[in-house]
């Protein structure tokens, strides 16, 4: 089976103050662009957030599957989920459709008692925990920006702008990302979002 490449990027950069997620907002299927404003960050809980990249069907069913679960866990428990939880829950509803796989690939990041967290899942629920993770289309351009600029000790100020950053360059460059980014920071207080609009010249 040859590889597939999911359409869309996102990214992840963990720091010692929380974690950033980015996205840019281009949906395409087949060449096609379908939507300029597709939201492919989404809050699970107030300190957990996913990144995706594939298709949106497959997307949009993961969330909902995830925020139930979350819901029921904090009802259960009396508290939220824990990063860690959640990314093992994922990986054990992605290898549930192993046969048949969902086309996505997925960034959790979030910020629980230990800290902050982050990790990529592939399409069948590997799952890995990094410092800073891409998927999607784009993840190899976004790598290659953030790898020789990334370091632990960044602030969230300058993670922020490094994701903001490495999502530009991925628009420059790959036709399936495009349109915009969107934009989530977690910390031990909740998380915070924004949406940053831009036109490519020439």
């Amino acid at each position: 089976m040859g590889e597939v490449v999911l359409p869309g990027t996102a990214i992840g950069l963990k720091t010692s103050e929380g974690v950033v997620l980015a996205s840019e907002k281009r949906l395409t299927y087949d060449g096609f662009v379908l939507s300029r404003n597709a939201r492919k960050i989404h809050m699970i809980t107030n300190h957990i957030g996913v990144g995706f990249a594939g298709l949106m069907g497959d997307v949009n069913f993961l969330v909902k599957v995830l925020r139930l679960e979350a819901k029921n866990y904090e009802l259960q428990h009396g508290r939220e989920i824990k990063t860690r939880n959640l990314a093992k829950l994922l990986s054990v509803i992605l290898y549930s459709y192993k046969l048949a796989p969902m086309l996505t690939e997925v960034v959790v990041g979030g910020y629980d008692e230990e800290g902050p967290s982050l990790y990529i899942l592939d399409p069948v629920g590997s799952v890995i925990e990094e410092k800073y993770v891409a998927v999607g289309s784009g993840a190899q351009l976004a790598l290659g920006y953030i790898e020789p600029r990334y370091n632990p000790g960044l602030g969230l100020k300058e993670a922020e702008e490094l994701a903001v950053n490495a999502v530009k360059t991925v628009i420059e460059r790959d036709v399936l990302s495009g349109d915009g980014i969107d934009l989530v920071v977690i910390d031990e207080n909740g998380y915070h979002s924004k949406e940053i609009i831009f036109k490519m010249t020439g």
